[in-house]
């Protein structure tokens, strides 16, 4: 379900029965998922969008860390990515069925989206998904 919802597929709530059991110890199990969703890592979403890492966060919370490859518009700062591209983006992420299994759950996620030059990284933006904030993109 983790790997559906960070790339876009749809996996028919596959891969985390425990959370729909309503498990006692949710951050266990997305913690569980988080490590076996890495040891699949990277993954292409698109062409421009690489999947590099799944962290489970305490408190119902995922990190996934995302790529930009083969980009070619103009360089992106944080201020930009908010305006132009986490709203379409956040209506996207929502659209899928895992993502809104997992909000009902409780679970929040963050999609953090990150550029390399050489050997080192820079943040381009952060995409929060959560219950309220899918509501409100789909609307």
């Amino acid at each position: 379900m983790l790997r559906g919802a960070a790339t876009g597929q749809n996996t028919g709530a596959a891969g985390v029965p425990e959370l729909l059991r309503g498990s006692r110890r949710p951050d266990g199990i997305l913690a569980r998922a988080c490590r076996e969703l890495n040891d699949a890592l990277p993954i292409d979403i698109d062409t421009e969008t690489r999947l590099r890492r799944c962290q489970a966060v305490p408190g119902k919370h995922i990190l996934f860390q995302l790529e930009l490859v083969n980009y070619r518009g103009p360089m992106l700062d944080l201020a930009s990515f908010e305006v132009s591209y986490a709203a379409p983006l956040q209506r996207n992420i929502c659209a899928n069925r895992d993502v809104e299994i997992l909000t009902k759950l409780g679970i929040s996620m963050l999609f953090r989206y990150m550029t390399r030059k050489g050997k080192g990284e820079r943040r381009v933006g952060d995409v929060y998904i959560n219950g309220p904030i899918c509501t409100a993109a789909l609307r």
